[in-house]
């Protein structure tokens, strides 16, 4: 009988050791995307796929009080045709000491990329000429429907009012 069940728990522990817990947790990997055409494709994905991307920082108090948002509606739209993409604009040095950390404490859902591409000016008017880089800023795109917000989502009914709108296109 102890041969039985010490061998149950081996086999038990060897399943369980051969589990990849990594994949199952939100933003357990965070992609370094290091020039814009890597978002513009996102962008410019399907004209079918609503897609919301929002730039923050972790070091912009409006973008962090924000996040909840984009966490209810990865939520409630979990089951709909709507990528949520949360591009950090840090520098990629602050992904281990800052943007990990921050991401797991907070359990962002939406999944987050850090963009590393400096040069504003090139691809800010790719987004909304009225954008001049200031965060946080978010752009719902479905196709060649586009609505963009500078400033913080106070609430999540501001939020997912747009994103309906541009469901609705």
């Amino acid at each position: 009988m102890k041969y039985v069940i010490s061998l149950f728990i081996f086999v038990f522990l060897t399943v369980l050791g051969s589990c990849n817990f990594k994949d199952k947790v939100p933003n357990a990997t965070i992609e370094i995307i290091d020039q814009f055409s890597g978002i513009e494709e996102v962008i410019n994905g399907k004209d079918n796929e609503v897609t919301v991307l929002n730039f923050w920082s972790t070091a912009c108090p409006p973008c962090i009080k924000e996040l909840p948002h984009f966490n209810q509606l990865a939520t409630e739209y979990k089951d709909k045709k709507v990528k949520i993409l949360l591009i950090s604009l840090e520098d990629p040095k602050r992904l281990n000491s800052h943007i990990y950390p921050f991401v797991q404490k907070h359990g962002i859902l939406p999944e987050v990329v850090v963009l590393n591409d400096q040069n504003y000016t090139a691809w800010t008017d790719k987004i909304d000429t009225s954008w001049y880089g200031a965060l946080p800023a978010t752009l719902i795109v479905k196709g060649p429907h586009r609505k963009f917000k500078f400033g913080s989502y106070t609430t999540y009914e501001e939020l997912q009012t747009d994103l309906d709108e541009i469901i609705g296109q």
